[in-house]
């Protein structure tokens, strides 16, 4: 079930497994214990055992309303199960008419999502006042802006972001949000050129890495003196204030693993790497208590092995690997990011044996606990390695999935065409994305390599940039949408790595 509700206390006796009772022949007694005998079995089979006992109950129980309330909540996680989202969503907008108190804002915009009904959502989302925006959560709301921008209507979303960084609705927000729509908000102060809100919403954003995307693409050109001036020379002020604030922010909490996560990608994101080692280091205070490592702690020392690579010390990195490698997938499913990371990191590096192994185990992980974009990473990996194994036969065979499932990670997918020689193939799936508005961000972010990029380690892979010598149509394609880098721009954490000493390609 994809919804999660707060619904009536019920006892925990295990419910029975016999057939649906005959609801409409039992009294409100017998209903009522039906109900408590079930456990929650009316969220688990909504619509053939929870819509009708509710619906039995509301005919015999007419006035009580959490019968009637719950009734509702049947109807609705019914027609989430059957995939019926304009009907859960009419269901929604019921309840919020009868029971106005009960907060149903998540539920909305998950159906508003799923039914892909992006005027509704935009709707929905402009009648929101500051206590309604302090119910906005991350997990609900960007997969909402995701549907409206794959709706086109980014600009319309744009606009609203703009809208409540100026009339106080982003104070409501969480500092992600806050971040993420500020970002949006200076599209749409740069198809405005209101360069005098750009100052404003800046302060939102921190991270250098939102600052390369800002700098390089031409949506933003109007603003660029502003960001420029904010980012200072090679993303010095930006780098310097990201970690100030997120240092700031795990002194205030210490526990939250997050926030310790975010700290150490700020230090490292700044060209700070002894200072991100030393930092990632600290969770082995909490493992000498007991206290087992959590998905925070695992990505700063993500960082931390990136961190040593970019010191030049490739053996650390690679225990580093090797530790959140040994995690329990079954325990922690989150493990399947990191032992992708040291998959693809040792085939970036041409160690081809080691990656193609630790290709073996990534994919073992990801098949429990992997989208089709992580294994689309490991295809990648796995092709690249087996080429220079000297196996086509089973490189062929990984680039075929890539090919099946290329509107999942087409950035990847070209990586691995490159690794095959097959540029004009590779260019048109390029071409292609620059063509789709929707897909335009997508094919920009696939130029946003080497000195541009701030998280990955250094690799010899070959990527969509090696596209532009032999494709003057793709190169001119992108210079309508991305400018270089300014080389006083270039982020100092680039400048400082030590080069690995990586063969080319080919």
């Amino acid at each position: 079930m994809s919804l999660v509700l707060a619904g009536p206390a019920v006892a925990q006796d295990d419910h029975s497994a016999d057939d649906t009772p005959d609801f409409a022949a039992m009294n409100a007694e017998e209903l009522v214990q039906t109900l408590r005998s079930s456990k929650n079995r009316w969220r688990e089979e909504p619509c053939d055992f929870g819509e009708p006992l509710f619906t039995a109950m509301s005919s015999k129980m007419p006035d009580n309303p959490s019968v009637h309330r719950t009734l509702k909540f049947s109807q609705i996680f019914c027609a989430d199960e059957q995939g019926e989202y304009a009907k859960g969503a009419a269901y929604v907008a019921e309840l919020e008419t009868t029971d106005p108190e009960v907060n149903l804002l998540s539920m909305a915009l998950y159906f508003g999502r799923r039914s892909e009904d992006a005027d509704g959502v935009l709707a929905r989302l402009r009648k929101l006042d500051f206590d309604g925006a302090s119910e906005l959560d991350e997990e609900s709301f960007w997969p909402v802006t995701w549907m409206i921008y794959d709706a086109g209507k980014a600009d319309e979303l744009n606009d609203l972001a703009l809208e409540w960084s100026q009339t106080g609705i982003f104070g409501a927000l969480s500092l992600n949000l806050q971040s993420g729509l500020a970002f949006r908000a200076l599209g749409s102060a740069a198809r405005q050129e209101r360069g005098d809100l750009a100052g404003g919403l800046l302060n939102y954003i921190t991270s250098p890495r939102s600052y390369v995307s800002l700098l390089t693409d031409r949506k933003y050109e109007t603003i660029w003196p502003q960001i420029e001036q904010r980012a200072g020379k090679n993303l010095s002020s930006t780098g310097k204030r990201n970690v100030e604030l997120t240092l700031a922010r795990l002194e205030n909490s210490p526990s939250d693993r997050d926030r310790f996560s975010d700290a150490a990608h700020a230090l490292h994101f700044n060209g700070q790497f002894e200072d991100a080692i030393d930092l990632a280091d600290q969770w082995q205070r909490r493992e000498e208590r007991g206290v087992a490592l959590e998905e925070g702690d695992a990505w700063a020392l993500n960082i931390q092995a990136y961190a040593y690579d970019s010191l030049g010390q490739t053996a650390k990195a690679d225990a580093v690997f090797d530790r959140l490698a040994a995690v329990d997938p079954d325990e922690n499913g989150w493990v399947v990011s990191f032992v992708i990371n040291r998959a693809s990191r040792l085939v970036g590096q041409g160690r081809w044996e080691e990656g193609l192994a630790a290709t073996e185990l990534a994919r073992s992980v990801a098949e429990e606990n992997g989208n089709t974009y992580a294994k689309l990473l490991i295809a990648r990996d796995r092709a690249c390695a087996l080429l220079k194994l000297d196996r086509m036969d089973a490189a062929m065979s990984e680039l075929e999935f890539m090919r099946e499932n290329v509107d999942d990670g087409a950035k990847i997918v070209v990586q691995g065409l490159l690794c095959f020689g097959f540029k004009d193939e590779a260019a048109k799936i390029m071409l292609d994305m620059f063509a789709d508005p929707d897909k335009r961000v997508t094919a920009i972010d696939a130029f946003e390599v080497g000195d541009l990029d701030l998280f990955y380690t250094q690799s010899l892979l070959p990527d969509a940039s090696d596209l532009l010598a032999t494709s003057p149509e793709l190169a001119a394609e992108l210079a309508k949408y991305m400018r270089p880098m300014p080389e006083d721009l270039i982020p100092a954490a680039s400048l400082k790595r030590v080069k690995l000493d990586l063969p080319s390609w080919n």
